[in-house]
């Protein structure tokens, strides 16, 4: 029998309530958060910012896993085609390995401008691909301007996945694969969007200097992993992408959870967060776009990411050329994000 019954009742309110205290996701918020704090966040010399850059440059593709393609070799043109009155389709598979391409489709202008074409990555969000017709819609804007536009598919979506299965058993599978091998799924994502860098790169009609990427969503995080780690992208824009994980980890998964853990690359708060990402593009143009109905990207940590991206561009008397803003638009490449992203690539990249 039990003693003093009602004294330890009353003692049971007194505690920490057991429907939290007993949660491993509360424990593992908590060290989540432990671990941002720990992490840099002033730098007060360029020295000091460009040394803690190099340690992420250096670590950061072991540790959240990307894949280690082997040489890029020639890419097949599955189809070429004619959009519209001045615009050139081609279907590309952008070799990846012998038995691994990346489908994507590029957009060009039919009448070739003198000199050679400035160009533009697009990486599209979770479960999106080069189908979706907004995006293809921006390219051919684009491409009536002189530009070079590649829409690519991302594994597990678009060709790269049995269609007769659902988007989240695809990533499911993909994830699985990828965890056996030692790769993130997001680790992967980066690794397509740097060989279609590549594969830009290597073709004539390219300006290797005028290459700009972005991404909307998931398509946003490659962009600011991608262009961290690649300095040859002359110019870049994540859109609907703009919070931390530190902000991930201690606020929203307390109200919403992700379709699955793909954005969450193993092992990041033990080296950097996303505002390290995007300073690690300084100095170069970088243009970042925020959507408030976007509940999946707490904006708690907006404020935070442009003010410490916006501390690194001082440190090289770079302030000019980072641009942040949150706007109320759908989820897509529409309406301001399209009208910012053209306005963004004709500064920084238009051919002379």
């Amino acid at each position: 029998m039990v003693q003093n019954a009602d004294k330890d009742y009353n003692a049971y309110f007194q505690d920490v309530p057991p429907g939290v205290k007993h949660q491993a996701i509360v424990w593992l918020q908590k060290q989540c958060m432990e671990k941002a704090k720990r992490l840099p966040a002033e730098f007060d010399t360029l020295e000091e910012w460009e040394a803690f850059r190099d340690k992420v440059c250096r670590e950061l593709p072991d540790l959240i896993g990307i894949p280690k393609l082997p040489p890029l070799k020639p890419s097949r043109i599955r189809a070429r085609f004619q959009v519209g009155e001045d615009v050139l389709g081609e279907l590309v598979d952008v070799y990846a390995d012998d038995d691994y391409s990346i489908p994507a489709y590029l957009f060009l202008p039919l009448e070739r401008p003198q000199g050679k074409l400035s160009a533009l990555i697009f990486s599209p969000g979770w479960n999106q691909g080069k189908w979706i017709k907004s995006y293809q819609m921006f390219a051919v804007r684009m491409a009536k301007q002189g530009f070079a536009v590649m829409i690519l598919d991302h594994a597990p979506f678009g060709e790269t996945a049995p269609q007769d299965r659902e988007p989240v058993f695809n990533m499911s599978l993909t994830m699985e694969l990828c965890s056996l091998l030692g790769y993130s799924q997001m680790g992967l994502r980066v690794a397509e969007t740097l060989r279609c860098m590549e594969y830009m790169l290597s073709r004539p009609d390219i300006d290797p200097e005028r290459i700009a990427l972005s991404g909307l969503c998931q398509g946003g995080m490659d962009t600011w992993f991608a262009g961290a780690l690649e300095p040859r992208f002359a110019a870049v824009a994540p859109l609907c992408s703009a919070t931390t994980f530190a902000i991930h980890a201690a606020e929203q998964a307390s109200y919403r959870s992700n379709a699955d853990a793909s954005p969450f690359p193993h092992g990041i708060l033990n080296l950097c967060d996303v505002d390290h990402l995007h300073e690690m593009i300084a100095p170069r143009p970088l243009m970042v776009r925020g959507n408030l109905g976007d509940d999946w990207w707490p904006m708690s940590g907006y404020d935070t990411l442009e003010a410490r991206t916006k501390k690194v561009y001082a440190l090289y008397n770079a302030q000019d050329k980072v641009d942040f803003r949150m706007e109320v638009n759908e989820h897509d490449l529409t309406n301001q994000f399209a009208d910012a992203l053209e306005a963004f690539l004709l500064r920084y990249l238009k051919a002379e």
